[in-house]
């Protein structure tokens, strides 16, 4: 009897321990709860009444997970339906019971809701800061919803600040929880979704974004979720808005509105609202966008969204600009712009005053137009800055990760030893037992230890894969990042040029000078960048070859002549007569010797540079000298690292971004080439590269001149006469091509699509010259479009226009002998092709040209 006893009581021990926490008792109240929750996806301003309705059963309840359950639910709906009141609330009764209670699943939620509620008035970086405090006690709360909005908020959060991996980071994350949750877990998984397509969006992927949505939608419409319906709408319409297709997006955002509407969902009508007259404004419709921003304005005001309120005020000011009320437009677009400046959202004023400088320009008021352009581009300057910053420490976090990657290298090492030493011991083991019990238990711990070795290695090997796949993450983002910056460089380049030519007062001529330098300075950092990932990664950058040492140098000289003459140096060159040759990569030997040029130039404040190249032994020895502040002993081991800048580059003027040495010292390594520096704080510097001579004159690799550099020396940049066909499927790249050329007097016909670049041929024009860009819109290749010009155009000459540097169609253009012209292109490069082109061998038949990098 007592047997039986105990077998009753063990088994009910372990069934208690099998039930998950909190499943012995269902409740009730959690089961309503959930319903209400799921109710508020499908009509939020319905659930908000029934959850008032119910206060009394909720708000009273003696389990504590009830109640906040109950004003968590309550507080998330309230956001949706714009009733500030109920916000404000419900997050001071969420802190009240979380210090009654000492509850930290409680505090959390209420940090999310406040940091919610700072973000829609603007206050993004506020609501950052109260979240990180709570870090620590997100992680540690037992209930997985609060850390799976903990994450969700935080990731919305990083995205609408720009921070945009951070944001993937905790989105995924969040995606990830919504899976397990016990309660809510289908509703969850919709929200981390769609929060996620919009991340795509703002990443400038709308393509990924596009994909994610038609994902997505499926489930919300399995889950009747109206509210999720309403914003992936609203997000497929900017989708299609961005790509051009301006009734397909107007379509979109009525389907939203319409949802919006039904549901009382006040955040998202005034969104749709907003957005749907910025479709008008675009169409230059100012009447009928009038009254629609007028109602957007009052959805956001009534919904307490202030950021929102401030855009959409901006945009009323445009329309009444449009209709010709100059004076009551500016106030209001003023009116939003101080908004988003004392809120600090940046990015969001810097377009605001873009689209006012175009109103003023469309208005006829030019002065106007060009202050505000100054403003812009100050506050474009600054941004560029700030997002330049945060790119330098995301990439040094992916330099640290290859020093991670090597010490894993060394671990794994260790536990092969480790592995095979642990065999031979089980051998001996095995072989000295003396009773078959021990070699039975000998054989079994070596066989315990040699699986732990193998999960141990297995786990070095992944995390090797993820370090590999961080690595081309990285190579990814710097080739989209350098193509994406690259186009409105190109743009303003050929608009700040066409500015200077017909600029006549002579106060904005220095502003003109600044703007190009600073052009300059953007450009450098790019390229920088991506020779530096392309070299960080082991890919070549060109073919060895024999190099005359003499004319490289010579050309390089050139190159950085008028710039050391405008810092009032004296830039020579000593090279010996009987002539110098190397066995090197042309490309990559040209990148290290101008950046060593560049570098002295820059850390020269007066006296000289003097670039030699001396004989040493069965070597060559290539040396930079300067005079400037030098290098102290302690900073001269460090001078060759990524982003490393000594203590005195902060005094310099333009003391660059710390790239230029480390690209000189990869380049040497992949050449074989040894390098090396001498130098002494307050005395000037010398760096060297040593490399392996070459007698075999007669196969010497010809080093291609400077295209900017001769031209720049042949001649000015002269009125010129032709005709020029343009196809770029970017309007701001097409103004910019239509202002440069019109300065220099080139006749021109411009095209966004194909078929309005052959509808102009078809209507007569007979271009002399052909530019197309690369990657369009339309997927299709800009290589076989321009052979397809060419072809009607027998006596034209045409050029590839591209901010990729490797792409396949690229290379079989320069295979081909067609001209490829890298963005953002030098208007003297581009000066120097059509001065070529459009001189009196126009009318001949087109050859080949050569490549211009």
């Amino acid at each position: 009897m007592r047997l039986v006893r105990a077998v009753v009581l063990v088994a009910a021990l372990c069934l208690q321990t099998a039930l998950p926490a909190g499943a012995q008792v269902p409740n009730p109240d959690l089961a309503e709860l959930d319903r209400l929750q799921t109710l508020s996806q499908r009509n939020s301003a319905e659930a908000v009444q029934a959850l008032q309705a119910a206060a009394t059963r909720f708000a009273n309840a003696a389990d504590v997970a009830t109640r906040r359950t109950y004003l968590a639910a309550l507080t998330d709906a309230a956001f949706e339906t714009g009733q500030a009141a109920v916000v404000t609330e419900g997050i001071a009764q969420l802190k009240a019971l979380a210090a009654a209670h000492g509850d930290a699943s409680t505090q959390v939620l209420a940090t999310c809701f406040e940091a919610r509620q700072w973000a829609v008035a603007g206050k993004t970086r506020a609501g950052l800061d109260a979240l990180a405090r709570e870090a620590g006690a997100a992680e540690q709360v037992p209930d997985p919803w609060v850390r799976w909005l903990y994450h969700l908020t935080l990731g919305a959060l990083h995205s609408s600040n720009g921070q945009f991996e951070a944001a993937m980071t905790h989105l995924l994350r969040s995606l990830e929880l919504s899976r397990t949750l016990p309660r809510q877990a289908a509703t969850s998984e919709l929200r981390s979704r769609t929060h996620l397509e919009l991340l795509h969006f703002d990443m400038k992927n709308p393509d990924r974004a596009l994909q994610t949505i038609r994902e997505t939608l499926p489930l919300a419409e399995k889950l009747g979720a109206q509210q999720a319906l309403g914003w992936l709408h609203l997000h497929r319409g900017n989708v299609e808005n961005v790509q051009g297709n301006l009734d397909t997006a107007a379509a979109a955002y009525r389907q939203s509105l319409q949802i919006a509407r039904a549901g009382g969902l006040t955040g998202l009508q005034a969104t749709a609202l907003n957005n749907l007259g910025d479709v008008l404004l675009q169409r230059k419709a100012y009447a009928a966008a009038e009254p629609v921003m007028r109602e957007a304005l009052a959805a956001y005001r009534d919904a307490h969204e202030l950021n929102g309120a401030a855009m959409a005020q901006a945009n009323l000011g445009f329309a009444l600009m449009g209709q010709g009320r100059i004076a009551a437009g500016v106030h209001e677009v003023e009116a939003g712009i101080r908004f988003v400046h004392e809120a600090g959202s940046l990015p969001m004023e810097e377009q605001l005053l873009g689209e006012l400088s175009r109103m003023y320009e469309q208005a006829g008021l030019y002065r106007e137009a060009m202050a505000t352009t100054r403003k812009q581009q100050a506050l474009a300057k600054e941004l560029f800055h700030t997002e330049r910053d945060q790119a330098v420490a995301a990439l040094q976090e992916r330099f640290d990760s290859a020093e991670r990657q090597r010490q894993i290298e060394q671990l794994a090492q260790a536990n092969r030893v480790q592995d095979a030493e642990l065999r031979v011991r089980r051998m001996q083991q095995i072989g000295l037992a003396a009773t078959v019990a021990l070699a039975l238990l000998a054989a079994g711990a070596s066989y315990w230890q040699y699986r732990r070795t193998r999960t141990a290695n297995a786990a070095l090997a992944a995390a090797r894969r993820q370090a590999e796949s961080a690595l081309a993450e990285k190579n990814l983002f710097l080739a989209t990042a350098s193509h994406d910056l690259r186009q409105p460089v190109h743009a303003m380049s050929l608009m700040v040029e066409a500015i200077s030519l017909r600029n006549g007062d002579p106060v904005l001529r220095p502003l003109v000078a600044d703007l190009r330098n600073s052009m300059q300075a953007m450009n450098q950092l790019f390229n920088a960048l991506l020779d530096l990932a392309r070299l960080e990664s082991g890919l070549p950058l060109g073919a060895k070859g024999v190099v005359d040492l003499n004319a490289l140098l010579a050309d390089v000289v050139r190159l950085f002549r008028e710039q050391a003459s405008l810092g009032g140096l004296a830039l020579r060159l000593w090279v010996p007569r009987g002539g110098a040759t190397v066995w090197a990569e042309p490309v990559l030997l040209r990148q290290a010797l101008a950046n060593l040029v560049q570098n002295a130039i820059r850390y020269t404040p007066q006296g000289k540079v003097l670039v030699s190249v001396r004989a040493r032994g069965s070597d060559w020895l290539v040396e930079v000298r300067d005079t400037g502040v030098g290098i102290t002993v302690a900073d001269q081991y460090r001078v060759f690292s990524p982003y490393y800048r000594g203590e005195r580059a902060d005094q310099m003027n333009d003391a660059g971004h710390g790239l230029g040495l480390a690209v000189v010292a990869r380049c040497a390594e992949q050449m074989g080439a040894t390098h090396g520096l001498v130098s002494q704080a307050g005395r000037g510097s010398c760096f060297w590269l040593r490399l392996p001579a070459h007698t075999a004159a007669a196969t010497t690799t010809a080093v291609p001149p400077d295209p900017v550099a001769l031209h720049r020396d042949e001649t000015a940049m002269r009125p010129l006469q032709g005709r020029c066909l343009v196809l770029d499927d970017d309007r701001q790249v097409i103004k910019a091509w239509r202002a440069m050329l019109e300065a220099w007097g080139v006749t021109a016909a411009y095209a966004t699509t194909t078929a309005e670049a052959h509808a102009q041929l078809d209507e007569g024009f007979e271009p002399d010259a052909i530019f197309c860009d690369q990657r369009l819109h339309t997927g299709e290749s800009g290589f076989d479009v321009l052979r397809a010009l060419l072809a009607r155009c027998p006596a034209a000459r045409g050029a590839m226009v591209s901010g990729e540097h490797n792409a396949p169609a690229l290379q079989d253009a320069e295979d081909e002998g067609y001209l490829v012209l890298r963005k953002p292109v030098s208007p003297v490069e581009l000066h120097a092709v059509l001065a070529q082109w459009l001189g009196p061998q126009k009318n001949q038949s087109k050859q080949p040209s050569a490549l211009y990098q």
